[in-house]
Order: C-alpha cells, then sequence, then structure tokens
C-alpha cells in the first residue's frame, strides 16, 4: 500500500525514486511536508518550513493555552507556525552550533513566554533546529526573524496545500477509504471543506477505535478548483424499461468523487468502450441487475450451477462463477448497442453443463439434517479454497449437542447460531457453547428482539391468529415451524 501510494504521487516509478522522488527524499522531514518544500515559494518557506519543525498544535500546547494574535482559524499549522515565529522572534538571536547556523534561544525569555502562552518549550527548541535543518538542505540563508501568516501568506499556504495535498484528508467527516472521522477537539481546523493534515487513533470509553484530525481546512471552492476528472467508464443507467448504458466521469479530488457526470450512450457502442461494455452488461446478466429477454432463466440458471460448485468443493470448474461469466461474455462478442443486447439470445442451461451423473451425484447430498429430532438446514460453502459445511442450529440445539450428534460429511464442519444481531460459529460443539457463555446479548439486542416481537401480531410464540398458543391456524402444537431446508439442488 505505501508503495502504491509513492507511485500515485509521482515518487516511485518501476520501483526506482524519480527525479522528483530524490528531490523530495534529500530533504529531513517526513514526505507529505518534504514535497510542500519542494513546491512552496521564497514567500511560503518560512511558513512549511516552520510548520513542518512543529508538526502538531496538540502536542505543542497544554490544555490551557493562549493562542490570542497567533490563530488561524481553520489551520492546525498556521496556528502553530505563528507561536514559533513569536517565541523566534521574541526570544533568540540567530547564531551558529556546532556549525549549524540557527536561533539561539534565551532559556529564561522562552521559558517566560512558553508559560503565559501555554507552550512547551521543548516544541518550540525542535521547531527552530529542524526549520535549521531544512533551510541547509536545501541551501537557504536560515532568516534571524520570521514573517507573520498575515492573510496573503495565509492564502498562499492553504492553496499550495489544496493543490498539493500530501497528508491524510477528511471529507464530510470520512477518509478516503469510508472510515469515520472527526475534527480534534483541540484542533481550530474548520468544517466549511475538507480537512488536510494528520489522522489520529484512540479508543473512546467503550474501547471502539477513532479517529480524529487536525491540520489545515481546504475550502470547498478550492476543493472543486483542483478536483480532476476520472477516466470515462461504461456503467449501467435507469431503471427497468428505461435502462440503457452510459459513459460516468467522476469529478475526483485525490481519491474522493465529489460528482459524476452520466453521459448516455444512444446508437452503437464507441469503438474503444465496447470490450468494457460487454463486460459490463455479461455481469449484470449474472447478477440480474439489466432487463433483458432472458434474465430469469440465466439468474436461475446461475444459482443452480453455484448451488452445483459448492457442493463439489469447488471442484467443479464448469460451474464456477468465472466460468459463468465466460460463457455469457463470449454470447455477447458481437454486440455493439443496445438493441443489438436486447435482441441476443443469452443461455446459460445447468443441464447442458453439469452431466446429468454429476447433478445426480451433487443432488444427492444432503440439505438438511436431523439434530436430536429436528431438521437443521445445512449449507455448502468455500472459504478461501477449502470447502465446508455450514450446519445452522438454533441455542437450544447447540448446548444439548455433543461431538457424536452429527453425521459424517466429507468436508469440515462449521456450526452457526444466530445471536441478536450477530452469527456465532465454531468448528466443535464446546467451542461454541463457550462462545455462547462470552457473548450475552446486549441491551441493544434485547431492544431489537422486543420490538419485534411486539410488531409480530402472531405474538411471540406458535399458531397465530387468534387462537394463540396451540389455537386455531397454529400449526402443530406449541407453534413449531417447519424446518427450512437450504439448497437448490432438485429433489
Amino acid at each position: 500500500r505505501a508503495l502504491e501510494t509513492l507511485t500515485r504521487r509521482g515518487l516511485v516509478e518501476a520501483g526506482r525514486l524519480t527525479p522528483y522522488g530524490r528531490e523530495v527524499e534529500a530533504l529531513p522531514v517526513e514526505r507529505p511536508w518534504a514535497e510542500l518544500l519542494v513546491h512552496a515559494d521564497t514567500d511560503l518557506l518560512p511558513l512549511v518550513a516552520g510548520a513542518s519543525g512543529v508538526g502538531s498544535l496538540h502536542r505543542m500546547t497544554r490544555d490551557e493555552r493562549d493562542l490570542h494574535g497567533a490563530l488561524v482559524s481553520g489551520s492546525d499549522h498556521l496556528t502553530a507556525y505563528n507561536l514559533l515565529a513569536e517565541a523566534v522572534n521574541a526570544c533568540s538571536t540567530l547564531g551558529v552550533v556546532h556549525g549549524l547556523p540557527r536561533h539561539v534561544f534565551d532559556e529564561e525569555a522562552l521559558e517566560q513566554w512558553a508559560e503565559r502562552r501555554g507552550v512547551l518549550m521543548k516544541a518550540i527548541e525542535d521547531g527552530a533546529l529542524g526549520m535549521a535543518a531544512i533551510y541547509r538542505a536545501l541551501d537557504q540563508q536560515l532568516p534571524a526573524t520570521l514573517p507573520h501568516a498575515d492573510k496573503a501568506r495565509r492564502a498562499g499556504f492553504v492553496d499550495l496545500v489544496a493543490r498539493i495535498q500530501p497528508f491524510d484528508l477528511v471529507l464530510d467527516e470520512e477518509t478516503v477509504d469510508g472510515q469515520s472521522a472527526r475534527i480534534s477537539k483541540t484542533s481550530v481546523a474548520g468544517t466549511w471543506g475538507a480537512v488536510a493534515g494528520s489522522l489520529r487513533w484512540f479508543a473512546d470509553r467503550m474501547g471502539v477505535p477513532r479517529a480524529a484530525i487536525e491540520g489545515t481546512t481546504i475550502p470547498y471552492d478550492l476543493v472543486q478548483r483542483y478536483a480532476a476528472p476520472g477516466p470515462p467508464r461504461v456503467v449501467l443507467a435507469g431503471h427497468r424499461h428505461r435502462q440503457g448504458l452510459a459513459l460516468a466521469r467522476r469529478l475526483e479530488y485525490f481519491g474522493f468523487a465529489l460528482e459524476t457526470d452520466l453521459e448516455h450512450i444512444r446508437g452503437p457502442i464507441p469503438e474503444s468502450h465496447r470490450e468494457e461494455a460487454r463486460d459490463v452488461l455479461a455481469a449484470a446478466l449474472l447478477s440480474g441487475e439489466v432487463e433483458h429477454r432472458d434474465r430469469g432463466l440465466i439468474v436461475r440458471g446461475r444459482r443452480a450451477l453455484r448451488e452445483y460448485w459448492l457442493r463439489s468443493g469447488g471442484a467443479l470448474e464448469a460451474a464456477s462463477d468465472e466460468a459463468c461469466l465466460e460463457m455469457v461474455r463470449a454470447q455477447l462478442g458481437d454486440v455493439a448497442s443496445w438493441e443489438e443486447f436486447q435482441q441476443t439470445r443469452v443461455l446459460l442451461d445447468p443441464e447442458a453443463i453439469v452431466a446429468a451423473s454429476e447433478r445426480a451425484h451433487l443432488e444427492a447430498l444432503p440439505s438438511g439434517i436431523r439434530v436430536h429430532g429436528d431438521m437443521v438446514p445445512v449449507e455448502y460453502l468455500m472459504q478461501g479454497s477449502e470447502a465446508m459445511v455450514r450446519v445452522h442450529l438454533r441455542e437450544g440445539q447447540a448446548r444439548r449437542l455433543k461431538d457424536g450428534d452429527l453425521p459424517a460429511f466429507d468436508r469440515p464442519v462449521l456450526l452457526s447460531v444466530r445471536r441478536g444481531g450477530s452469527t456465532l460459529e465454531a468448528a466443535t460443539p464446546t467451542r461454541l457453547r463457550e462462545l455462547l457463555d462470552a457473548h450475552r446479548p446486549s441491551h441493544e439486542d434485547h431492544r431489537r428482539t422486543g420490538r419485534r416481537r411486539d410488531r409480530d401480531p402472531k405474538g411471540p410464540r406458535g399458531g397465530g391468529g387468534r387462537g394463540g398458543r396451540g389455537g386455531r391456524g397454529g400449526g402443530p402444537r406449541g407453534g413449531g415451524m417447519p424446518a427450512q431446508v437450504v439448497g437448490t439442488g432438485r429433489r
């Protein structure tokens, strides 16, 4: 993932550093700040160098802090820089230490300033040292005093961050991979745009992992300005009888999709998009998402073939999802328009794909078994490359189950119990009982179960209607329901 990020940002190509990557790698700061330094002009260089040396406003200040005069609304980076600049200008002189030109602080003056501001002295000293190292790496003369981040410099810094965007990014309280992240409580960033900065992970009182970000707010107008259109791709557009193909172009800002523009394809599909369109149509036929005269037959055929494939433990390659997609795709090889697609017959016949003897063998595998006199459903599945069978039990059945109660299967068995809103699974009855004992129903599970019971017009048990338990129309005495048998094999 790290290599993918470096490649996408133009730092690495074919496993080697690019010229831009070598410029970034030569700077003594973290990669995001090094990228900003490479692109910063002379006016912004002190701001970027100073902010990179400080790093975090949260770690720089105490709980009781005074940011008056230094606060830059919407930017932790510039607020931290202003504090550094004020300390450097008020408490230091330019000197040389071990051959490195740097700001040398008056310890007593810095201590008084830091106490008044609520700032850690070490953060100021580290920031000044980091800034001196950056100027030496860039072969630039270190200024004796640092400029305040005025309105023009603020606008330039925010524009630079928006254009390069090397940091973590949060938009509408979400990261680019969809995780929830909020602005940190100690941050001065705002909610009027995206926030570019550093994510900080922590656990809340319940132990749930949370994310918070501090950094610089990028206004929405800059997000729109530097957003780039993605390559066009073929998609299905419309519903049911008004369906058709369209070219979708997503406007993206560093991984975030801002909007999608649809251009409906009328008449022949453009030559450059025909192969992609056939792939989209074949996948949509198998999933049942597209309207077509043979859709029902294809969906049922694919469902039956998938069940054969699962029961065979993945050995029946002709019935796999990949094989089904390839067969359907081959029948769309000459389709060049939506109209031709609608007129093309597409077949997916399990009887023609799987031999009769093989079907009979697979259909003979049980779809349900008896446990203590009750029929329980059995489901065939694949976990990676391993074939397994899942036995769905009720909690009472699981607690009474012993090792010898299940018939022998030709593959590993997975025991499953539905508890509240989750499913518990184990390979042995003993382990399943341990999970049941450890997983107590939460308050929310009780509430959800209670609401479902209250909505059930038949009451909590059995026969329902006015007969109640064992009443008229209630089925077997005691309200038992007929066992559900899982599987699509024919009987």
